[in-house]
């Protein structure tokens, strides 16, 4: 695509426009046969640098959500960018709020408190945040270490706007039991 969007940006942003209109689409398809949220996963926009992003990704994120939010604005819609070069400690963390999603579905390499005050900052105060354990922690960590992390976080975030998630997809060699500790823990917290 880098190729593409550097010999002929004009047929690279004709595609990106035709792919937002059809992920859209899908998504009120997706909402029409029953889905009750919508998550968009722009996993390689990390790849941009915070220019790049702004012209190569986030009018398309934009797209994709308005035009769901004009069909079905009752659905929360998430929008999830993978942590990579650019985007690693929630680097375009506002540009992600900035698409009008509901909810920024957080990579564990940023703190959620840091992660709250800063869209607070950038106007954004009650949008909603999900995430954010580090998977290895929940692959690799011992059954203290997974309780405990996924407790700071959960304390962190508070009672209202925060879905549990991961900060990244689970790992393969998760082991199954602490898969079920971490979801046993997230049930069992009780906020202060």
């Amino acid at each position: 695509m880098r190729a593409l969007r550097n010999g002929d940006p004009e047929l690279c942003h004709d595609i990106l426009g035709l792919l937002a209109k059809n992920i859209a689409q899908y998504a009120i398809y997706q909402i029409e046969s029953g889905a009750q949220v919508i998550q968009i996963f722009d996993s390689w926009a990390g790849h941009l640098e915070p220019a790049e992003f702004d012209e190569w990704a986030a009018p398309y994120q934009k797209a994709v959500v308005d035009t769901v939010k004009a069909a079905h604005p009752e659905v929360p819609i998430i929008v999830y960018m993978a942590p990579d070069t650019h985007s690693k400690g929630g680097a375009l963390l506002e540009r992600l709020a900035a698409s009008g999603a509901d909810v920024i579905s957080l990579d564990h390499t940023i703190e959620i408190g840091d992660a709250k005050a800063r869209l607070a900052k950038a106007g954004y105060p009650d949008i909603g945040i999900q995430g954010n354990l580090d998977p290895e922690i929940l692959r690799d960590g011992s059954a203290e270490e997974i309780v405990a992390a996924a407790e700071k976080i959960l304390s962190a975030a508070g009672n209202k706007g925060h879905v549990m998630n991961l900060g990244h997809g689970i790992e393969a060699t998760t082991p199954e039991p602490s898969a079920a500790l971490f979801v046993n823990t997230v049930h069992d917290y009780k906020h202060a």
